[in-house]
């Protein structure tokens, strides 16, 4: 029966992962990750197998389906490190997540009801599904609330909606709940008309789009939780026209901004970040959402708003520009990983005026070598100048063209929208897919060529969950300026790379301008070149330093060694550098190398720097007897009150010279003579 269980998980996730499906917290995502994890925990468990033994029959999977479904036999080795990857991300929690459920179900009494709160920390801080956790529950007799359990889990989304407790402050003031559109239905309101969204022309002169005002009116007006049919200055509102020319945040791509006006041309609202810089703003929309066809303008009114005013909306070209060229540029972006990494998949995207985000499933960070893959195959398609075309077509049918991108899991309607660069839909229908770039699904605003994005690059790179990883990357004028960033950075390497001396000093500079290049926005490719490049003068310096210190040891040592052949046959030699800082190393090593080359010789090394004097002193065994070096050195230490330490053998203090460096000699001297001959 066990093995039976584990035969059936195995040939589920490999199906699964070979066809696109990745461990996730989210949609299909997350049943594999379920049956992923419950699959783990039953062969440790009940079968007491090694790590590994799972993702192991992935190939006896591939061996006995490989016939009947021969896409399973494309990557193995991928789904395979996906299990394992999955697995040992599992298995950090599993036994901790074991011990603080038994700890609460045997302190449960005759209670019998685990908690909702106990199987949400389950599921939050140690990765085990409801269905898990019930499982575990049920083998010990005991339940779990699961109303508590959801309402848990609902608090937490909230949260999490909002970007983190941090964040709730944020939540959207205004919004449309199922009640609002019902009676918004009822009482006959038509659903916004978005069919001037789309309607673009394109400046080359100034590189911008220029999106026509739409004159409209407004049928409903909302403050907080309610309807309201007139609002005055400076209330936080949303109202729904019969029509707009705002793309409402949808498929990962930010709302339009942008102004409405009155008839009498006063702007009612502002749709922006920044309050208009005109005085005569009657509305600042800080948001735009679609609830069910019906399109919300949001934000803090400026004057006196009525339902039945005629207004025009006016997008704010600019912003609408910057956000195309991300999207497009996330289309080439999502084009390219797929030529680089073949069997990844896009798990989700955010295109901003500012930058566009995508996540992608792969096991391990791109290299340099990807990444600059990817670099020249999107700014390659944008220096192509390739045209965009756009399609409505039945689903079945888009399903048909191939290469197409789409969302996994998504559930899209009978019509899609194609949107392609490079060739037009009906190309792509008919066959003709010869130079194919760019199709995927998607209902966002796009350049009408590839040419519009002028420039591409990557500025950064990280892991956002297990086996899914992150790029974001900037476009037009801002990729000009991040180049630019870049290009300074290279300078200053260059420059201190020409500096390289044995300088401690150095090291310090080099530090610096490493932790000034992670802080730049710049191109990543070129923000690794130059870590290694700045590791790599850090690595010239320290042997520089290394080969100076040792000079100096053996030179300094040398000249000391040449004193006591000279004031032979004394056994003990005093001796002052005048020409050293107090580098406690240095005089160490110093000390060190003398005591080898004389150890039948007490030294005592004395070093002045300023006002501050470093004394260290050794004294060979045989001697001893006769005088200890601790001894010997708080003679010194009494002069100079400082601190240190030290044994039979060697000692060291230091402290502030306050008397004629000649009196600490005499001193010295005095002690020493009387124990030496």
């Amino acid at each position: 029966m066990a093995y039976r269980v584990l035969a059936d998980h195995a040939r589920m996730l490999t199906v699964c992962i070979t066809d696109g499906a990745r461990p996730d917290f989210h949609n299909q995502g997350y049943v594999v990750k379920k049956i992923l994890r419950r699959a783990v925990r039953y062969a440790r468990e009940k079968l007491n197998t090694p790590t590994g033994t799972l993702a192991s029959l992935v190939p006896i999977v591939v061996e006995s389906l490989g016939g009947a479904f021969p896409e399973l036999k494309s990557n193995p080795e991928s789904v395979m490190q996906v299990i394992n990857q999955e697995e040992k991300q599992f298995l950090k929690t599993l036994t901790k997540g074991q011990k603080y459920l038994k700890k609460h179900i045997s302190n449960l009494g005759s209670q019998k009801n685990v908690s909702g709160k106990v199987a949400w920390k389950m599921h939050n801080s140690f990765g085990y599904s409801i269905d898990l956790t019930n499982k575990i529950a049920k083998e010990n007799n005991v339940s779990i609330n699961l109303e508590e359990y959801e309402e848990e889990r609902r608090k937490s989304k909230e949260i999490t909606a909002q970007g983190g407790i941090k964040n709730q402050q944020k939540m959207r003031k205004i919004a449309l709940s199922g009640q609002d559109i019902e009676m918004l239905r009822k009482q006959k309101v038509p659903v916004t008309n978005t069919i001037s969204v789309y309607e673009t022309k394109y400046n080359p002169l100034t590189n911008k789009h220029i999106i026509s005002d739409v004159k409209t009116e407004i049928l409903a007006i909302k403050t907080g939780n309610e309807f309201v049919t007139e609002v005055d200055k400076g209330v936080e509102c949303g109202i729904i026209t019969t029509s707009t020319s705002f793309y409402t945040e949808a498929g990962g791509q930010v709302a339009d901004v942008g102004i409405v006006l009155n008839n009498q041309s006063n702007t009612c609202l502002d749709v922006s970040d920044v309050l208009n810089n005109q005085s005569n703003t009657c509305l600042d929309v800080s948001d735009v959402q679609s609830y069910s066809g019906y399109v919300l303008h949001s934000g803090k009114s400026n004057t006196t708003m009525k339902v039945a005013d005629e207004v025009t909306l006016q997008v704010d070209s600019d912003h609408r520009t910057k956000v195309m060229r991300n999207h497009s540029a996330t289309h080439l972006l999502n084009f390219a990983l797929q030529k680089v990494i073949p069997d990844t998949s896009q798990k989700g995207s955010l295109v901003a005026s500012d930058k566009l985000r995508f996540d992608f499933s792969v096991m391990d960070p791109l290299s340099m070598n990807d990444l600059q893959r990817i670099f020249d195959i999107v700014n390659n398609l944008i220096q192509e100048a390739l045209p965009q075309d756009t399609s409505h077509v039945p689903l079945n049918t888009a399903y048909t063209i191939p290469n197409l991108q789409a969302a996994f899991g998504k559930a899209y309607g009978d019509d899609v929208r194609v949107v392609t660069f490079g060739k037009k839909v009906n190309e792509l229908l008919s066959g003709n897919c010869a130079g194919q770039s760019s199709v995927e699904l998607c209902g966002g605003t796009h350049v009408e060529n590839t040419s519009e994005i002028k420039k591409f690059i990557i500025t950064s790179q990280k892991a956002f969950s297990s086996g899914v990883r992150r790029l974001e990357a900037v476009t037009g004028e801002l990729a000009e300026e991040v180049e630019c960033n870049g290009n300074k950075r290279k300078e200053e390497v260059e420059q201190m790379q020409n500096k390289v001396v044995d300088s401690p000093r150095l090291l310090h500079e080099l530090d610096s301008l490493a932790k000034s290049v992670d802080k730049t926005l710049m191109c990543l490719v070129s923000k690794m070149e130059l870590r290694q490049e700045i590791l790599e003068c850090k690595e010239k310096v320290n042997k520089a330093i290394k080969k100076s210190f040792k000079l100096q040891v053996d030179e300094f040592a040398r000249q000391i060694v040449q004193s006591i052949d000279s004031n032979r046959p004394k056994r003990y030699h005093i001796h002052q550098l005048s020409d050293i800082s107090n580098d406690k190393i240095l005089l160490k090593e110093i000390v060190k190398k003398v005591s080898k080359q004389k150890p039948d010789i007490a030294v005592m090394l004395l070093s002045v720097d300023n006002e501050n004097i470093h004394c260290f002193s050794v004294v060979p065994k045989e001697l001893n007897k006769a005088v200890k070096a601790d001894e010997w050195g708080l003679v010194i230490n009494r002069v100079i009150n400082g601190k240190g330490s030290g044994s039979e053998s060697s000692s060291q203090f230091h402290g502030q010279l306050k008397v004629p460096i000649t009196e600490i000699v005499t001193a010295a001297e005095d002690f020493i003579s009387t124990k030496v001959d």
